[in-house]
């Protein structure tokens, strides 16, 4: 079939025509479609059955940016790379992933379960609903899919035979471009902030050491391909169902058209700076400072238990690694205090860029007065420039901890 943007009534014809669709959908009677977009590459609908019983859902890429519009193109490639990587995750993490239904390559469309009961969290950690097991689901998240995909699992010949399927140039140049450069230097530049954090910008684009610390990551990125990363993880790709009384909820991983093999401590440095980012916006989003004292309490609880859930769940799969010498227990931690500085350096790029850099985030964005976001805005600065400029003398998570929320309290900033 010859690619064409889908629209509300066109979406139904094509998954009517598709072979798979009758597991799960019935195909021969009407079908409703609704568009649910709300990501910056994609257009997305709802495909059901009258009434909601059963539905599938369908992402298409379209040839651009969809935030940006037809003046971006983009390759709708990227949706082969999603399909990929979402079929190795829902092999290594079952549950933690969305299933996925069928990839059509000519349409650059992935099918796949719809998370109707789910929601992206971003704004529900806003508004300070508690996801008791986010850290814990998404530190196994990490741990099943970076072990799963990495020479300790696979075995150097697999492992660079499974890498050549995921040259993922266009959307790893953005990466490198929106989150490892631009944000660093002066214009021309596609970077977008208050004028009230211009004097700040200009003092940290006119830091020599922290350009060649982000040189340094910038390149890490490029060439140490350690394992099959999700590419994108933040608080907007990932859904959860709402939580039940103890805070449990049904957690899982979505939106992995940026997977790349790239350097293991670059997803989890997304992850923990996105939380510190809702973090800092608690200075505008709580009511009062004791619901923010205890949001801050139970985001800094999550990132803790994200990173100890990683590394706890890694050390035990390195235990059936395919090499004597990746068992040496000095290696194991040596590599994952690499990770760990690796996570620091690239979550500091994340605060930067989420602040100053093209693409922001609704806890920062959302923030009113004002005065209020550019008082946020210049801690993601300052902390972004804290954590790049010392992730080469961390020795624990308990350092990180310590540089991540010194000075943070109720009343921050």
């Amino acid at each position: 079939m010859e690619y064409r943007i889908l629209d509300l009534r066109s979406v139904v014809e094509y998954v009517k025509s598709r072979p798979e669709a009758a597991a799960r959908l019935d195909v021969a009677g009407p079908l409703e479609a609704r568009e649910v977009s709300d990501g910056n590459l994609n257009a997305v609908f709802r495909v059901q059955e009258p009434g909601g019983a059963r539905s599938v859902l369908i992402k298409q890429g379209l040839p651009y940016l969809r935030v940006a519009g037809e003046a971006w193109p983009l390759s709708q490639e990227r949706a082969d790379f999603e399909a990929r990587s979402l079929a190795r995750q829902h092999l290594a993490a079952p549950g933690l992933v969305p299933e996925p239904y069928w990839h059509d390559p000519e349409m650059a469309v992935n099918a796949m379960e719809d998370l109707r009961a789910h929601a992206v969290i971003r704004a529900p950690l806003i508004a300070g609903v508690r996801l008791e097991s986010l850290g814990e689901t998404i530190g196994a998240f990490l741990a099943a899919t970076l072990y799963g995909s990495s020479d300790f699992a696979l075995g150097g010949v697999e492992r660079t035979r499974l890498a050549a399927q995921f040259g993922n140039v266009e959307l790893c140049e953005l990466t490198e471009a929106l989150v490892l450069t631009e944000p660093f230097y002066p214009p021309p530049n596609r970077n977008d902030h208050l004028p009230a954090l211009q004097d700040a910008l200009d003092d940290l684009q006119a830091d020599a050491g922290l350009r060649r610390r982000v040189a340094a990551l910038r390149h890490r990125f490029m060439t140490c391909g350690q394992a099959l990363l999700h590419g994108d993880l933040h608080t907007g790709s990932v859904m959860a169902s709402p939580p039940d009384a103890q805070g449990h909820s049904d957690i899982r991983v979505i939106d992995s058209e940026f997977a790349f093999f790239g350097p293991m401590g670059f997803d989890i440095g997304l992850f923990l700076a996105n939380l510190l980012l809702c973090a800092h916006a608690q200075a505008g989003h709580a009511p009062d400072a004791a619901e923010r004292a205890a949001r801050l309490t139970y985001l800094r609880r999550q990132m803790r238990a994200c990173w100890e859930t990683f590394q706890a769940r890694f050390r035990q799969q390195m235990q059936g690694a395919v090499s004597a010498a990746w068992r040496e227990p000095g290696f194991v931690g040596d590599l994952l205090l690499t990770v760990l500085r690796d996570a620091a350096g690239y979550a500091g790029c994340e605060l930067i860029r989420r602040t100053v850099g093209f693409a922001h985030v609704l806890d920062y964005d959302s923030l009113e007065p004002e005065e209020r976001r550019a008082q946020v805005g210049t801690r993601n600065l300052a902390l972004g420039r804290t954590l790049i400029g010392s992730a080469d003398v961390l020795h624990t998570y308990d350092d990180l901890d310590a540089l991540a929320w010194a000075g943070m309290t109720e009343d921050t900033p």
